[in-house]
């Protein structure tokens, strides 16, 4: 099962506008994934265009979004269904603050259809903060039926360990995801993640360029596993 489980849509305005539901689902089937997730910023808005587009692609889709915390932690959140996912993202949306932003700045922020049609542009901007902590999204992601997985941890800004600097001992997470994974010994290594914790790698599409076209594979006991059979 290859997989490519972080890819930004349209719907995220640090995300090229190339970046559609049907043209991420059609260009990830072309390339040879079997499973994907798009994984917008507090939102899950996308994912009933993402939804049909990867049907009719043949590409599987995991329902998911990337919410971004109060103390501004990325965590990715996976759901068994699209409806799941998008009760998620109502929660997250209404926590956000609202404030004058520019789109001609921060980057439009496009709900789209399965035909790449703009149906609507969410007022408030999705990538700032939610008022929903890290305790708080993760009981909520899991109320729902949902798996959270701390994002690029490895990375020095919006991540788990680069803001808390350390792995907490609560809330746990059944695994995290690394933008290199190479770097996974070294931080075992150091002693900053626990020592049997496994990993994901995803992409971070926010352009076509950066889709993959050699997939990572799903380890046969991912937890993950569990939600694309429901």
């Amino acid at each position: 099962m290859r997989y490519d489980l972080h890819i930004h849509s349209c719907l995220s305005p640090c995300a090229d506008r190339e970046m559609t539901p049907a043209t991420i689902a059609g260009l990830c089937a072309l390339n040879g994934a079997d499973v994907i997730a798009i994984a917008d910023h507090n939102s899950a808005r996308n994912l009933p265009a993402a939804e049909k587009c990867c049907k009719a692609y043949g590409v599987k889709l995991l329902p998911a979004l990337e919410a971004n915390t109060a103390e501004e932690i990325h965590l990715l959140c996976y759901f068994p269904t699209v409806e799941a996912a998008l009760t998620m993202g109502d929660a997250l949306y209404e926590s956000l603050p609202e404030f004058d932003w520019d789109p001609a700045i921060w980057g439009p922020q496009w709900v789209m259809n399965e035909d790449d049609e703009i149906i609507d542009q969410p007022k408030k901007l999705l990538t700032t903060a939610a008022g929903l902590t890290l305790e708080e999204t993760t009981r909520l992601c899991r109320e729902l039926g949902g798996v959270p997985v701390p994002a690029h941890i490895d990375r020095d800004s919006y991540s788990l360990l680069s803001v808390l600097g350390l792995w907490p001992e609560e809330p746990k997470f059944p695994l995290a995801e690394l933008a290199d994974p190479d770097r996974a010994a070294a931080l075992t290594a150091a002693g900053l993640v626990p020592p049997s914790l496994p990993f994901l790698t995803g992409s971070d599409a926010h352009c076509l360029e950066a889709l993959r076209t050699e997939f990572p594979v799903l380890a046969p006991d991912c937890p993950l596993r569990a939600l694309l059979k429901k």
